[in-house]
């Protein structure tokens, strides 16, 4: 007779699209996956470790690479609160320019929420002349990551809008930018001029993502203090 194996539990939450997804805590087997993403030396390091522990948690029915990152965020994070617990110790920097000390503080995770840089989402619909436009969408979690890791300012603009067009319209046509081949885009991209792609940035700088603001207090100097964390990481 084999060993009883208890069942894990199982649990749901719903993403920014209004999908419900079901998923149970990370168990041992997948404790692996954490510590790489807390030692992740770049960002896709560290989103490949969180996808791999949502894949294993959510029964086959999430495709994490298709997900935004910050319902990839959120998610990993439901997932933590299951697992190990509601509440996380941060070790915060001193702000005082003249301190060197630290603070810590207890961060309630169920409370962490995604928000919009500018406070409210904008619209995906950006007219670039009188006869051109595009609609945007925000880039998958692993096309982020890879936006991220990319080290020439100019590449990494193009590669960003690339992944962030989600239709280009003409007084006559509508494309749909999955069935344009890479270089097509790559030359519609570097063909808009500084002031186009400064209306599209307005989209993109405004990707949300997991904050919550804290209070800590600095062990060195005693002076009371305020942060926000920002992203995935800061919740480790």
């Amino acid at each position: 007779m084999g060993l009883p194996i208890q069942k894990a539990s199982k649990h749901t939450c719903t993403l920014s699209n209004g999908q419900e997804v079901t998923f149970r805590p990370f168990l041992v087997k997948e404790q692996k996956y954490l510590l790489l993403a807390k030692e992740g030396k770049n960002s896709v390091e560290v989103l490949n470790a969180v996808k791999e522990i949502v894949n294993q948690v959510t029964f086959g029915k999430v495709d994490s690479n298709r997900l935004t990152m910050y319902d990839l965020e959120y998610l990993f994070l439901q997932i933590r609160t299951k697992s190990v617990g509601e509440t996380q110790e941060v070790k915060l920097s001193c702000r005082e320019l003249t301190c060197e000390g630290t603070g810590t503080t207890m961060v309630d995770l169920s409370k962490v929420g995604i928000e919009y840089p500018s406070g409210e989402e904008i619209d995906n619909n950006v007219q670039l002349s009188e006869t051109l436009g595009v609609t945007l969408k925000y880039p998958s979690a692993m096309q982020l990551a890879e936006v991220e890791d990319i080290e020439d300012e100019g590449d990494k603009l193009v590669h960003l809008l690339k992944y962030g067009i989600n239709t280009i319209y003409d007084d006559e046509t509508v494309y749909d930018t999955d069935d344009v081949p890479t270089s097509e885009m790559t030359e519609f991209v570097e063909s808009l001029t500084l002031e186009q792609v400064d209306k599209l940035n307005e989209f993109f700088e405004n990707i949300p993502t997991l904050s919550q603001e804290l209070e800590y207090k600095c062990d060195h100097c005693g002076k009371e203090q305020t942060t926000t964390l920002k992203g995935l990481q800061s919740f480790f």
